[in-house]
């Protein structure tokens, strides 16, 4: 049987750190939240205006205060709450990305501070304790700390944004998992050490590239539909843990490794949705109409995050790579990390994928627009991978050819890339196969 640390890095790149135990893995923000005072009780909130963006694999996150100084001229010092669990050999890490805050436009500076975990623990979801083992730290609270001065009666609007990778944990034996859901959680109640209530709140939900049908949103009741997720608007609310606000993604699933597979081109395995089931597969042989000098189509097939192909011209633009299948096989479904995924930074200093032309059999035309963001998950689950319904056609898939219509560009280099292709094909019952033991 291979170490635990060996298999999560089959399921995940660079990008989210690793925590290990026996066969499991946990990791990603388990909560952030609202800008807390401390020292101070002369500054009012007069509004909190909460956005958050579901993503694939994180939230985009972007609050907006109006703070008013009802007293003399002060130093405002307030916190950032984050919560999760720190790798020992990454010292200065938090769970966040990419944190900013703002005061009427002017970025502050912050540092990080170690705070009480005790009062937090009920926040962490038990299955990803579970998945946590002795070698990591416990539970921690850290605190990003800011220092705002308030002149006598000034009001100010103060902006934070970042990204927060969900609350992920998966483990199992070998190379087969059981997913846990995933989760975000946002603490209101942190807002209140602030002098009264929050005056008046926004907090808008935007599930830009999850189903609004999938996720559960508490507390419950609070929030409405719009057209492209949820708002919940409040006045003079005093917030209490009640009033913490937990998205779960509902998106839990297994797999189980095919270890008849003969070789990791070929690499494939059974994924348990819910009531759906899927054999996932590389049984295919890729051919690019061009590639650049070392970085060939058959990277697409090799499961390997850091390596990618790359159109050899135009800048990717109809471009492609065919699919010839190793066994025909009637496909439902493609999965694609459509960039250099190696890293964050390369994957949008690089042209990605916007537009894409899906040809089945050379007379099936599919034509997929997908969004533009980078997904750290690795190759060996369907959490990886941007889905591609290939709808109704006859027989089995033969050939699949894919070419590039339009890039979003990237920010340094004009080279579009494909790190990883993934088929899946659709099976009518719960296949009987042996796990892992």
């Amino acid at each position: 049987m291979r170490t635990s640390l060996l298999i999560c890095a089959f399921f995940i790149f660079c990008a989210v750190p690793l925590y290990a135990n026996w066969g499991g893995d946990a990791g990603g923000s388990v909560a952030t939240g609202t800008f807390k005072a401390v020292g101070t009780d002369q500054v009012e909130m007069q509004s909190e205006n909460l956005t958050i963006w579901l993503l694939r694999d994180r939230a985009k996150v972007q609050v907006e205060y109006v703070l008013r100084n009802t007293g003399n001229a002060v130093d405002v010092t307030a916190g950032f709450p984050c919560l999760g669990i720190a790798p020992e050999d990454k010292k200065n890490y938090i769970e966040i990305e990419d944190y900013q805050l703002t005061a009427d436009g002017k970025e502050i500076p912050y540092r990080t501070e170690k705070g009480d975990v005790k009062n937090w623990k009920r926040v962490f979801d038990q299955d990803f304790i579970n998945m946590t083992g002795e070698e990591v730290g416990p539970p921690r609270m850290l605190w990003l700390t800011s220092t705002v001065h308030f002149e006598k009666g000034e009001t100010k609007n103060i902006k934070i944004h970042y990204e927060s990778l969900y609350e992920f944990s998966f483990g199992g034996p070998s190379e087969d998992s059981d997913y846990n859901n995933d989760y975000f959680r946002y603490l209101l109640s942190t807002a209140s050490t602030w002098k009264g209530p929050i005056q008046k709140g926004r907090i808008t939900i935007k599930t830009a590239t999850v189903d609004p049908k999938s996720i559960t949103i508490k507390p419950a009741g609070r929030f409405q539909p719009l057209k492209v997720g949820f708002v919940w608007e409040f006045e003079n609310l005093k917030p209490t843990v009640a009033d913490n606000i937990e998205i779960c993604l509902n998106n839990k699933f297994s797999t189980v490794f095919n270890y008849s597979s003969e070789s990791q081109s070929d690499a494939s395995w059974y994924s348990f949705e819910g009531d759906k089931y899927y054999f996932d597969f590389h049984g295919y042989t890729p051919k690019a109409t061009s590639e650049k000098t070392g970085y060939p189509a058959a990277n697409v097939a090799d499961t390997k995050a850091e390596t990618a192909w790359v159109a050899g011209k135009n800048g990717g633009l109809d471009e492609g790579i065919t699919l010839t299948l190793t066994k025909p096989e009637h496909v439902n479904e493609i999965g694609i990390i459509p960039g250099y995924a190696k890293s964050k930074s390369l994957y949008f200093a690089n042209n990605r994928i916007q537009e894409l032309e899906i040809v089945v059999n050379g007379n099936h035309v599919v034509k997929a627009t997908l969004p533009d963001e980078y997904i750290s998950y690795g190759p060996y689950s369907k959490k990886g991978y941007e889905l591609i319904e290939l709808g109704d056609y006859d027989g089995d898939a033969q050939t699949i050819a894919l070419t590039v219509k339009k890039v979003y560009p990237g920010s340094k280099y004009n080279d579009t890339c494909i790190s990883e292709i993934l088929l899946r094909k659709r099976l009518k019952e719960k296949p009987q196969v042996q796990g892992a033991r």
